[in-house]
């Protein structure tokens, strides 16, 4: 009797202390509610299936203390020519990553492709030729260059620059032509160069009271300079012995509402001006007081014949074969969002190219219906992007790789790289080039991508 006593003297006892609040006081604790809350409802996951690499090999990871821009593999014929991490040149099949051949020792994160060679710099600044099939070396030319920032083969030549000074040599012989060198007290940036007509043109930013950007034309043979301008642009285009330049009108013309583009046409040999034109248009007047030029606010690129003028709240085409004084364009759009992108300035499979100032991410306007589409669907910020024929490729901060159907827009594959690193993607046949945290990745494309 006396242990049933005590056992219901227990249960009240537990009973009692299930009743009593949590904590000390009488008050029932409650969930607290929260200071600030978000949410974005925009938010889509990419679903797309995970391909895995059909190979992945180590490549030279990209050194950026001497160049902006290092090259560590370019892609061409089925074959990628990719700089290991031991400085030394490869060649491979694209399609299995099979090492065909090896060149060279302590070579720079600098080459490029021409017609059946690879033309790339040493770490002494010697500039190379080598033979696609077997890595041959064909001739070698001391220039110097430790630190080049371009190659580029035209019509024979081999221009190689590295900050103001520009080499021109000869691509069978390695003959070096000329050598020049302007001022780097004053011209302390350089394109690349352009050969059009028996001249070289390179754009200089120049410093001074302010900076302004220079167009210099020097004579393809001699390397002599020619003449040059100064407030214009590189050049959109040099036909018929004219180069038309855009006039830079920073701090000439500021009028906020009242805005204009003004195209200088030169005579390519004399710099003697033939003549300008003045493209037109009316913007909202800026809010915040500061005036915005260049990029989405006042740009002109030519496709062709097409000429199109990013004008703040549109963009807008023009006959720039047909020139007419004070006329309306030919077609024009809404600019969306247009003080948050940055142009591209080109044009591929009936589409115009922006990319986001905040994500990065690229963004694709259709010219038949004004349409923006983007590819950055809310992940994560866009580290590289690409596109090659009707495929975009999309190598996000996380280390995911994705890829879309251009026209469609709708995503196809997925790889996981595992770094938050990419450098430019390639493509040859059907073969997708992936860098990615010190690794190269072959991926075979479907298809529809090809």
């Amino acid at each position: 009797m006396l242990m049933g006593e005590n056992f219901k003297k227990l249960s009240c006892t537990v009973c009692a202390a299930l009743m009593l609040p949590l904590g000390g006081g009488g008050e029932i604790a409650q969930a607290e509610e929260a200071a600030v809350r978000t949410s974005n409802i925009y938010y889509q996951q990419v679903d797309a299936p995970v391909v895995q690499p059909a190979w992945s090999l180590s490549i030279a990871r990209p050194k950026v203390v001497d160049n902006l821009e290092p090259v560590t593999a370019i892609a061409e014929n089925g074959k990628v020519f990719m700089m290991q991490p031991n400085g030394k040149l490869a060649a491979l099949k694209a399609a299995t990553g099979t090492k065909l051949w090896e060149f060279g020792s302590q070579l720079a994160q600098r080459m490029v492709y021409n017609n059946g060679s690879i033309y790339g710099m040493t770490s002494a600044g010697a500039l190379y030729k080598v033979k696609e099939e077997n890595g041959s070396k064909v001739w070698s030319a001391a220039l110097s260059y430790g630190a080049a920032d371009s190659i580029t083969v035209t019509g024979g030549t081999v221009y190689v620059t590295q900050g103001q000074k520009m080499a021109a040599v000869d691509a069978a012989t390695g003959k070096i032509k000329w050598r020049i060198a302007e001022d780097p007290n004053n011209y302390y940036y350089g394109s690349k160069p352009q050969e059009a007509e028996d001249v070289v043109v390179r754009n200089y930013a120049v410093s001074g009271a302010i900076t302004v950007s220079l167009v210099a034309v020097y004579d393809k043979t001699t390397g002599t300079k020619l003449w040059e301008a100064s407030r214009q642009q590189a050049p959109l285009v040099i036909k018929d012995g004219i180069l038309y330049s855009e006039r830079e009108l920073f701090m000439l013309d500021d009028d906020p509402v009242n805005r204009k583009i003004r195209i200088a046409a030169f005579n390519l040999r004399t710099g003697t001006l033939k003549g300008e034109r003045t493209y037109s248009w009316t913007d909202k007047a800026a809010t915040d007081g500061v005036y915005h030029g260049g990029g989405s606010y006042s740009f002109a690129f030519l496709n062709g014949n097409d000429l199109y003028i990013h004008q703040g709240q549109r963009l807008a085409l023009y006959d720039f074969r047909n020139y007419v004084s004070g006329a309306e364009p030919v077609k024009k759009w809404a600019q969306e969002s247009y003080d948050q992108r940055t142009p591209l300035g080109l044009v591929h499979q009936d589409r115009i190219y922006f990319t986001d100032e905040n994500s990065h991410g690229l963004i694709a306007m259709k010219l038949a219906t004004g349409q923006y589409v983007r590819f950055d669907q809310g992940e994560n910020d866009s580290v590289q992007s690409a596109v090659f024929g009707k495929g975009v490729y999309v190598g996000q901060s996380d280390g995911l790789l994705h890829a879309y159907d251009l026209m469609s827009t709708k995503p196809v594959f997925t790889v996981r790289t595992g770094s938050r690193e990419f450098g430019p993607l390639l493509k040859t046949g059907d073969m997708l080039l992936i860098q990615s945290g010190g690794k190269l990745f072959g991926i075979k494309l479907p298809a529809s991508l090809k």
